[in-house]
């Protein structure tokens, strides 16, 4: 009965919960079947409701409520009637929580729905809102080939961001216009063809770089600089380019520190991330003379923004996105290796102290990459190691959820075991089972995640036996560890995923874990046996060298493992040996037992040694053919790129050649066009003068009549004066003729 008790009180909360989201469903349902006024308030009234809730966990995708919800709120959104501004208003506050950001990104798209509501009728206030949302669900936003709202959405950002800036309110349109663009156009060539097709791209390019020397547009311009660039054939950026790239995003960066704003800093991030990551570009960031500088001015607004985040209230989300994008771009900078960054080692050591709190997975992150730089020195300088000394024991307790930051914990306790300085503490403040229990937690939990997944996983595999082959010197129990690990199935698959990537960094990790002289030479085969049949797999069967067959033999097995009780002996003799050396006594020993036993270990010794160079060798030919397969896999694929390149040249040229048809057939259009308004035009001329004179010849046929009808009294009154005239001659005559008469 309790513990039906118990299920039913928390089923209650969360029924009490998503209430307001079940509710909303329900009146969108009404709303969808009848289009009632009624339906449209209530909807509008829990949608008020819910953008106002101070628990952003009613967001998360993954229960049937959540689903349900934004699936109702896209179908009434679509709806031209629909509540569309208390709609905007509850997806603003779910950017706020990550997973349901990303879920309105790539699952329910409501950047389609949102770009309908972008016109130029709304009120400022309306498109700044509209615009501020867009941003949010539309960064690392994926797009097909031609979405219907792509050309309508294109115009309109570009009208806005060639506005003039005069008024304050025009600024933050164009500005967030901009970034809108650069999140729709990052890695989507439809966007960008669209864009190219929407505005003349000189132009735009010349008013782009503008922008980026006024100081406004900061990272954004010169992401969207790179965009263009990347998708015109034969433009490549020079390094004067790529210096202004990192000038403007340093400064971009310091500006976005001090603003508290969150995704400049993440725009600041991504693209030095990438600039990075691209080789052909990564050389000219290695060469730029004023990251030091820069970084200097940077941090003292950094120390600024820890301070303030620390004791946030008001916004809490924002201050903790604000930190984790400074971390990840303070990594990336890190992780160049560059020399004059190491003055700023220290300060950023403090950093990843004091944010270890808001932002764990990021502050372990970078402490990782700081104090894997030291790794080939041995020992990390003594001013990092009086800056972590006290403060090392709150970086070494596992993570509560190993899921989140269990991979950049493992690389943390991986690198502080190289430093002799800091090992000694790791062995205090770190137990091997807790250390086992991170790993296979991190392991669980980056299986479920894809290729980024496998990545994550070879990492945490690498730097966990690379922990444990330094700690085995100091500690038995971490022997044991290193044991357990490589007996794990998940571990041994990990390794063998690493020596088999294609990473070179990752092969030379692994070779270098099993170089290690406390690597377990005589497991080789059990352990790497996943990957050498896998390789062999794909092989025809019976196809295997004689030699490679030598090379997946398992090692001659040691002394020892046929005869454990001489190495017990002989451990038990050397422990005498020291004991009556300490009480004088070793005159009392048998030479004779003592040099035999010597003898026999140090034949031991050596034929470990032999074994050890054998599974070396058991290593180095595999390698070897395995480079040579390499090799020819490369060649065959360098023959497809080839061709396959040349096919893209000749697409390339007939697609050049059929756009200058369709230029031409646009130009014969235009002229056809022009022809039909001047033709048109004349017939305007001509219906006007017809109308004229249709005008005239009805003023002309008025006056006729009228003329016609004086004509016809005229007439008349001749007639009439005729008769009188005839009838007066009568009178005359007969008056005449009676006068004679008479």
């Amino acid at each position: 009965m309790e513990v039906d008790s118990v299920d039913n009180w928390c089923t209650n909360t969360d029924n009490g919960k998503f209430a307001n989201l079940k509710a909303f469903v329900t009146a969108a349902r009404e709303f969808e079947a009848t289009h009632s006024e009624s339906a449209l308030n209530l909807m509008t009234r829990y949608l008020g409701l819910i953008a106002s809730s101070c628990d952003l966990t009613i967001f998360s995708p993954g229960r049937s409520e959540v689903c349900a919800f934004f699936s109702s709120l896209w179908r009434v959104m679509c709806d031209g009637r629909g509540p569309h501004w208390a709609g905007v208003a509850v997806l603003s506050r779910a950017a706020a929580e990550p997973s349901a950001r990303h879920a309105l990104t790539h699952t329910y798209k409501f950047i389609a729905i949102l770009s309908r509501l972008l016109t130029d009728s709304i009120s400022n206030e309306k498109k700044i809102k509209l615009l501020s949302v867009m941003q949010d669900i539309s960064y690392g936003i994926k797009i097909s080939w031609q979405e219907s709202y792509l050309t309508s959405l294109m115009k309109q950002l570009t009208d806005w961001i060639r506005q003039p800036m005069t008024e304050p309110h025009h600024k933050a349109i164009g500005h967030k216009s901009l970034t809108v663009l650069v999140n729709v156009c990052y890695g989507n060539l439809p966007a960008i063809y669209a864009l190219m097709r929407t505005v003349d791209t000189k132009e735009f390019v010349v008013h782009l770089i503008s922008l980026k020397d006024g100081g406004y547009g900061g990272v954004e311009v010169c992401r969207l600089l790179l965009c263009l660039s990347g998708a015109t054939r034969g433009t490549a950026v020079r390094q004067p380019d790529a210096h202004s790239y990192l000038c403007c995003t340093m400064r971009t960066f310091k500006k976005a520190v001090v603003d508290r704003d969150a995704t400049q800093l993440l725009h600041a991030y991504t693209f030095l991330n990438d600039l990075c990551s691209e080789s052909n570009l990564r050389e000219f960031v290695l060469t730029y003379p004023h990251f030091s500088a820069a970084l200097t001015n940077s941090l003292k607004d950094v120390d600024d923004l820890v301070s303030t985040a620390l004791d946030d209230v008001g916004e809490p989300e924002c201050a903790s996105a604000c930190l984790k994008h400074v971390l990840k771009f303070l990594t990336v900078l890190s992780g160049l290796d560059l020399y004059s960054l190491r003055s700023h080692h220290s300060q950023l050591m403090l950093l990843c102290i004091k944010t270890s709190a808001v932002c764990l997975p990021e502050s372990l992150e970078l402490f990782s990459v700081i104090v894997t730089q030291y790794r080939d020195e041995g020992r990390l300088p003594q001013e990092l190691i009086s800056i972590i000394s006290d403060r090392l024991p709150g970086l070494l307790v596992p993570p509560l959820e190993p899921g989140k930051a269990g991979l950049q914990w493992l690389q943390v306790v991986g690198a502080l075991c190289e430093s002799s300085e800091t090992q000694e503490k790791v062995l205090q403040e770190v137990t091997p089972h807790a250390f086992e229990d991170t790993l296979y937690n991190v392991l669980h939990y980056t299986a479920q995640s894809g290729a980024v997944g496998a990545e994550s996983s070879q990492q945490a595999a690498v730097a966990s036996c690379r922990a444990a082959l330094c700690l085995c010197p100091a500690a038995r129990d971490w022997e044991a560890a290193l044991t357990r690990m490589l007996a794990h199935h998940q571990v041994r698959k990990m390794l063998c995923a690493g020596l088999m990537s294609s990473n070179g960094q990752r092969r030379r990790q692994v070779l270098q874990l099993i170089k290690h002289h406390y690597f377990p030479l005589d497991q080789m085969n059990q352990v790497f046996g996943e990957s050498f049949a896998a390789d062999v797999s794909g092989e025809p069967p019976g196809a295997c060298s004689a030699d490679r067959a030598d090379s997946r033999a398992p090692p001659p097995a040691l002394p020892w493992a046929e005869h454990p009780a001489l190495e017990l002996a002989t451990d038990a003799l050397v422990r005498r040996l020291s004991d009556a050396l300490a009480d004088g006594k070793i005159s009392d020993i048998a030479t004779s037992s003592v040099m035999e036993l010597y003898g026999y270990k140090m034949t031991c010794l050596e034929q470990r040694l032999h074994s050890h160079s054998a599974a070396l060798q058991n290593i180095e030919k595999e390698m070897k053919s395995r480079e040579k397969e390499a090799e020819e896999r490369l060649r065959n694929a360098d023959a497809e790129n080839k061709t396959l390149t040349k096919k893209l040249e000749q697409q390339t040229s007939k697609s050049s050649e059929l756009a200058g048809v369709l230029i031409k057939f646009e130009e014969r259009v235009k002229q056809r066009d022009k022809r039909l308004e001047e033709a048109a035009a004349h017939e305007t001329a001509l219906r006007s003068e017809i109308e004229a004179r249709d005008l005239t010849i009805k003023q002309l046929e008025k006056t006729v009549l009228e003329r016609e009808n004086r004509l016809y009294q005229v007439t008349t009154q001749l007639d009439e004066m005729k008769r009188v005239q005839e009838m007066v001659a009568k009178l005359m005559s007969k008056s005449t003729s009676a006068n004679c008469a008479s």
